[in-house]
């Protein structure tokens, strides 16, 4: 599975990673991977609590504002969203 992450500043993506993960079946899960694309895309990572998390599982995305970082960052919203897998047919 992937997730794309996206720093974005006035409507504008200005950072982008697309990143790649097995899976993410409990919140510890998802703060380790978060911490994972921080760490990819030299940004901090945010105060993520288990609402974060829950929009993960139910709506494939989360956003996070400059006041869930304890750090100052130069961006607007930080956006994480599960990118679905295209099923592929086999031909026989």
């Amino acid at each position: 599975m992937k997730i794309w992450a996206k720093t974005i500043v006035e409507e504008k993506i200005t950072r982008d990673l697309l990143y790649e993960y097995e899976s993410i079946a409990n919140e510890n899960e998802f703060v380790a991977t978060l911490q994972e694309i921080c760490g990819q895309m030299d940004i901090p990572t945010p105060v993520a609590t288990y609402v974060n998390f829950n929009h993960f599982v139910l709506f494939n995305n989360t956003r996070f504002k400059p006041r869930d970082f304890v750090e100052s960052v130069d961006f607007d919203l930080f956006d994480i969203e599960a990118v679905p897998e295209k099923k592929t047919k086999n031909k026989q």
